[in-house]
């Protein structure tokens, strides 16, 4: 390798050689914000008087190639987006002088051309151009020269971005007031140029350490030159042309950037299941399965792009809409409107399965509605969704082992998503749901839209009505200003305000309507009678009833909510699976962590099974055999090549014995007439490529534990989301400034533990002072209770246990360490102002939380004003709920969120109290406010929050509880900050 200063001049000038932008490079991408910087650059060097201007490197390959005519040819693998955009000024200069040759007097069009700038003026062919870009850029960029030596040709649009910063650059060199700076500057640019010997250096080490000016590099550039950079130039042009340049018009060539780098990670997650892959561990993880499965060694990348080319295929299918099939496509399509992206790895999964016959087409569109249906029930039933990046790469692994076993997919999914009831990864109950759907807010619902368009359209299956030209919105019918209207007060009746607050918003009183403005704050009677749009004349079905309502009241409110809640529940079922069949796709508690599958492909690589090696088998009283393939597939006796030993297997039985019988192929086949099961095989590399630490494996299996268990999530939220953890310890949040709860896991000297570590130490001398109390709220746990002063600055409360850590008794740690962690919040909570009798009583604070504010606990009926809060809060106004109805985690899941909120005054509160008809109906201690969506690829939802927190302590609750605080709410805001907050 040499480096060293040159004059972008002189590698732009050059005799008898060519720059090539090799395939694997990323397309240009430059846009006017980088061209300004250029442009800014040259001119400020181009004004002055003397010195020079560096612009960075670049680094480039001699490949000692020669063309016939003696031209050389230069690879550029590092600095190929500044080299373009100089030659795209070049070219707007060389125009400029040929039109305006009195403005630019310090060169000529004819000395651009005769110098090499751009063109081998006597070199025909490829060896004329100067510069040759990748596909989808080199067309436009030669045919820019073309018509800058002709101007009758003319310049292929193909690259928008080559021809729009050309436009620039004509624009710029037309409005400066000397144009013969620019050339100036163009002149003094200086370069380090860094010159690589093929074979001799290794390019891509040099690329990854690049970190030049510019835009910076995407994972689509990492990945597109890790499999690429490295082999002969013949081999990287063909890949290129068949395979990569095939990846980026399915994902979209002009925007492929930004969807490949989305792509790679979920197409990771599918072949990583069940582990979820963050973005930053992508090209990272992408190298590993390169070189695991041997996809680094000659002749073998081209496997490797033919199955990133076809995962591709499923994720334009499922977030392009561009799956042939119409039925599966309006499915997807569905599923995508619900913008939750989490699920992309679990659909490309259903694709492959799909594509490779594991599913029929009846089994893999259920799968769809019954994936629409779970996702949309969360939704409307307003269930956290931080838990399902994690969840959807566990079905994944869950499924693969059933599609291996030969097993039914369709029934599994299915009993997956049901087993799941009574944890943060629940599908709502029919119940839940047909209850959320009657009283909820449907109109500031992120998914009214949906909702009602996707009901209407569930009347029109065979010819859905097109709703995204935005001409519909969703029509109020009885009007958002209904009572500042006589009619509509005497319609609704003496008690009009209540029954509007109930049911403004909600689902019986919304549709849809393209005449929104026509129809307006109209009398019942005239929105039905008017000529635009109104109901008489509606053709929408969701519409149809009001075509012989004479009133709008709130029997005819509520009995169409009912009526359309009650279609919902067929548009988005609840699986038909009975008890014993769920029960049986239960996950079985292991003795040992879970190992991470492996495929068939990687087995063969590590084991050294090498192609046209023989799998043999015993069907009856004869032997089968079959072939591994030179790409790892497996072909039976009549030419049948599949990738899956199960399905080999399956396949094999059904040719021999002519019946469908499914089959473990792990433990069908033997490597060889006497050889050992791949079953075995496959458990000796799982052995040598797993983790001797199963420190992280403890952490990740109690994380799901946690997540299962309400009374954990509600106190500590749900944990699932959490980075993997490889330490002995991990901590949680008590929304209390000067403490902490820690859970302990030491392997190695076989104990595990539970804490309250202080940093406050009056905080520690207040628990101190309470010492036999917190003793006695400890004791069953049945550790050993240590007080411990580490170091001056901290303070220390543990409860140790001695015990087995083996992974066999890992369930009954979790337990424990569960049960701990509550006891040390609950002793935390002694500390907190008007919360020391919060666990004290009769009651659990679950008898506390089922209370009804609609029994007996009305409280005076005086008006709350803002001095009869103590501490910071936040009131926060529900509608359209009956909390005598709902469970007590239903109404905290209602109440905690999601919210558009001022962030910092909501993390000022302390309390939350939940309001619904002008009265507070429960009260909250806040721990702390997450993201709507925490923990999901797409981040916070719509700027909404949602706390987590705890019941407040009986004394709070009793003092606030029925009290009415309907004159500090004003307009239509929901939230209220009270006590400072």
């Amino acid at each position: 390798m040499n480096a060293g200063p040159q004059s972008i001049v002189g590698l732009l000038t050059s005799a008898n050689q060519r720059m090539v932008i090799p395939v694997y490079q990323r397309a240009y991408s430059w846009d006017e914000e980088q061209c300004r910087q250029l442009w800014d650059d040259i001119v400020a060097v181009g004004r002055r008087s003397s010195g020079t201007h560096f612009t960075g490197s670049v680094v480039m390959v001699l490949g000692g190639e020669y063309s016939a005519s003696g031209v050389n040819k230069l690879l550029i693998i590092d600095g190929q987006q500044r080299i373009t955009t100089l030659s795209l000024l070049i070219a707007a200069m060389a125009e400029f002088a040929r039109e305006y040759p009195d403005k630019l007097t310090h060169v000529s069009y004819e000395e651009i051309i005769d110098s090499g700038y751009l063109v081998l003026k006597y070199k025909k062919g490829e060896d004329h151009y100067r510069l040759t870009l990748s596909q989808g850029d080199e067309r436009t960029l030669c045919s820019v020269v073309d018509h800058l030596e002709n101007p009758d040709v003319e310049i292929v649009s193909e690259s928008h971005r080559i021809v729009d910063n050309l436009a620039l650059f004509r624009t710029w060199l037309s409005n400066i007031d000397d144009p013969n700076v620019v050339w100036d500057g163009i002149q003094r640019l200086e370069i380090v140029a860094i010159t690589l010997a093929q074979g001799q250096d290794n390019p891509q080490l040099i690329f990854e350490s690049m970190n030049s000016t510019g835009k910076d590099l995407s994972t689509a550039d990492l990945v597109r030159n890790f499999v690429l950079m490295g082999l002969p130039m013949d081999e990287q042009e063909d890949l290129y042309a068949n395979y990569w340049r095939k990846i980026e018009e399915t994902l979209g060539a002009d925007s492929y950037d930004e969807v490949f780098d989305e792509f790679l990670r979920n197409w990771l997650t599918v072949i990583n299941a069940p582990t979820s892959i963050v973005a930053r561990d992508v090209y990272r993880l992408f190298k590993r399965h390169v070189m695991d499965n041997g996809y680094d060694k000659p002749g073998q990348m081209a496997d490797l792009l033919k199955e990133i080319r076809r995962y591709a295929g499923h994720y334009a299918c499922i977030t392009a809409g561009a799956c042939e099939d119409k039925m599966l496509r309006v499915l997807l399509a569905r599923i995508q409107k619900l913008d939750v992206s989490v699920v992309n790895p679990l659909l490309m999964s259903f694709f492959e399965d799909y594509v490779d016959d594991a599913l029929s087409h009846d089994d893999f569109a259920s799968m769809l509605r019954t994936t629409e249906s779970y996702l949309f029930r969360r939704s409307v039933c307003d269930v956290a969704t931080n838990s399902l990046n994690k969840f959807f790469s566990s079905v994944i692994a869950r499924l693969n082992a059933v599609r291996d076993d030969g097993g039914n997919i369709r029934e599994a999914y299915e009993a997956i998503l049901l087993g799941e009831e009574g944890t943060a990864r629940r599908m709502p109950s029919d119940a839940e749901f047909e209850r959320a759907l009657r009283t909820r807010d449907c109109y500031a619902f992120k998914r009214g839209f949906y909702l009602l368009t996707t009901l209407e359209n569930s009347w029109h299956a065979k010819d859905p009505l097109d709703f995204s030209g935005g001409a519909f919105s969703i029509e109020h019918i009885m009007p958002q200003n209904a009572l500042a209207s006589a009619e509509w007060r005497e319609m609704l009746g003496d008690d009009c305000e209540r029954v509007y607050e109930e049911l403004i918003n909600t689902l019986g009183n919304l549709t849809l309507t393209a005449y929104n403005s026509e129809l307006s704050d109209a009398p019942f009677a005239e929105k039905k009678a008017h000529l635009k749009g109104g109901f008489d004349q509606d053709y929408l079905v969701i519409s149809k009833e009001l075509h012989d309502l004479d009133v709008w009241d709130e029997d005819a409110i509520r009995g169409r909510a009912e009526r359309l809640a009650e279609r919902a529940l067929e548009v988005w079922p609840f699986p038909e699976l009975n008890a014993e069949v769920v029960a049986s796709y239960k996950p079985v508690k292991k003795a040992e962590p879970a190992m991470k599958s492996m495929t068939f492909r990687a087995v063969c690589t590590m084991a050294e099974i090498a192609p046209g090696a023989e799998l043999v088998a015993s069907e009856g009283d004869r032997a089968v055999v079959a072939t591994v393939t030179d790409d790892y597939g497996i072909r039976l006796f009549n030419g049948d090549v599949l990738n899956s030993p199960s399905r080999a297997a399956t396949r094999m039985k059904e040719l021999v014995t002519g019946k469908y019988v499914a089959a473990n192929g792990w433990r069908y086949w033997r490597v060889g007439e006497s050889g050992p099961l791949l079953y075995d095989v496959r458990a000796k590399c799982l052995a040598e490529v797993t983790n001797p630490d199963l420190k992280s494996l403890f952490w990740d299996g109690f994380y799901d534990y946690c997540a299962e268990r309400q009374d954990f999530v509600s106190a500590y939220a749900d944990p699932s989301g959490r980075a993997e953890n490889n330490g002995w310890y991990a901590t949680f949040g008590l929304g209390m400034r000067g403490v902490h709860a820690t859970a302990y896991f030491a392997q190695r000297d076989g104990w595990v533990g539970v804490n309250l570590w202080f940093t406050d130490a009056s905080l520690y001398e207040g628990l101190v002072a309470r010492r036999e109390e917190v003793e006695a709220l400890l004791a069953n746990l049945g550790g050993k209770i240590s007080w411990r002063e580490p170091s001056e600055k901290t303070r220390e409360l543990q409860v140790r246990l001695d015990t087995d850590v083996s992974p066999e008794h890992w369930d009954e740690l979790y337990g424990w360490l569960v049960t701990g962690l509550l006891r040390m919040r609950a002793a935390a909570k002694m500390l907190r102002v008007e919360s020391d009798d919060a666990a004290d009583g009769d009651r659990s604070e679950n008898d506390a939380l089922r209370e009804s504010s609609e029994t007996g606990n009305r409280g005076p009926a005086r008006q709350l004003v803002e001095s009869d809060f103590d501490e910071p809060g936040i009131l926060i106004k529900i509608s359209n709920v009956s909390p005598s109805e709902m469970s007590a985690q239903e109404l905290y899941d209602r109440i905690r969120g999601n919210w558009r909120v001022s962030f910092t005054r909501a993390c000022n509160a302390k309390l939350a109290f939940g309001v619904l008809g002008g009265r507070i109906v429960e009260v909250y201690r806040i721990d702390e406010w997450l993201p709507a969506g925490y923990g999901e690829a797409e981040g916070p939802e719509d700027g909404r929050y949602q706390f987590v927190g705890y019941l407040a302590s009986n004394e709070l609750r009793k003092r606030y509880k029925g009290r009415l605080v309907v004159d500090l709410f004003q307009g239509q805001n929901p939230i209220r900050y009270v006590g400072g907050a």
